[in-house]
């Protein structure tokens, strides 16, 4: 996990079990990358003096417990598991120990950094695959995540993901735009699917809604000097904020967390299966800016 002459990077440590995490200060922003789960953290853009992600101050950061905030990713599954009621939540990989690869700095374009996950006895415990997992984080201007999943097994492989990010907004003072006129399942509803009106979705009482199908563009608008823009390849979108009495009984959020975030989670989520071949590999990728109002 070592590098040389790499200007702007650092190891620093958190929590109990000392997990490690990558500090990034370039030009164009501070930010923060965990090896587990190679979750980021934090992403604070210098020109627009604005946290992009949120990150709760109740965080144990305790090896093998999911971090609350930032982009965890949600991997093979997302929620639980179809079957086996005792599987962690949202998959496996946000709590394991990523390999970090690389590391690259360029002036007047930032950080790049590649971690790695490979199939190994605890990850065939809950998925019995043959696979190699890459994230490349791009910390510049903008955060760009890609996501690539390379099939090394002898059979076909199916699974779901999504980048489950945490937005640092005013919840009640927050617009999205990109959602409206999709259908969407209410999860706090019996799964009923609905149809997003052609307004804006504004946060009134507890969210819980996946959109299947989305165009692949969002803006959240929470009336400060800038919005953030989240543009992805993936087809679906979930929609979260736990509002007041689900925070409550959430030991790793403060009780006026809700008002402080609201998810907009890319991936593949109740769509069709993603399926790979043997040798087969796929990727997907996120981008997220701040614009000026």
């Amino acid at each position: 996990m070592a590098f040389q002459n790499i200007t702007g990077l650092q190891w620093a440590s958190l929590g109990p079990d000392a997990l490690q995490v990558l500090q990034i200060d370039n030009e164009f922003c501070t930010a923060q990358v965990a090896l587990q789960g190679a979750q980021v953290l934090q992403f604070y853009s210098k020109q627009h003096q604005r946290d992009v992600l949120w990150l709760s101050d109740r965080n144990s950061f305790v090896a093998g417990k999911a971090i609350r905030g930032g982009i965890p990713l949600c991997f093979p599954w997302f929620g639980a598991h179809a079957i086996e009621t005792d599987y962690p939540a949202h998959g496996f990989a946000r709590n394991m120990q990523w390999q970090f690869k690389d590391a690259q700095y360029q002036q007047g374009q930032g950080h790049s950094l590649t971690f790695e996950l490979r199939d190994h006895a605890a990850t065939r415990r809950y998925w019995d695959a043959a696979f190699c997992l890459e994230m490349h984080i791009r910390l510049g201007q903008t955060l760009e995540l890609n996501f690539r999943l390379n099939n090394l097994d002898l059979h076909p492989i199916s699974f779901g993901f999504a980048w489950h990010s945490y937005f640092a907004v005013k919840t009640q003072r927050t617009r999205l735009y990109g959602v409206e006129g999709c259908s969407y399942i209410d999860q706090l509803d019996g799964h009923q699917i609905k149809q997003q009106d052609t307004a804006p979705l504004e946060f009134h009482c507890e969210t819980d809604q996946i959109y299947p199908l989305t165009k692949g563009k969002f803006r959240l608008d929470d009336s400060s000097t800038t919005q953030i823009v989240i543009e992805t390849s993936a087809q679906s979108a979930v929609v979260w904020n736990p509002w007041i009495e689900k925070t409550k009984r959430m030991a790793d959020l403060v009780p006026q967390s809700w008002q402080e975030f609201v998810c907009v989670e890319a991936g593949q989520v109740a769509t069709e299966q993603q399926t790979l071949l043997p040798e087969q590999q796929l990727s997907y990728q996120l981008c997220l800016s701040l614009s000026d109002l």
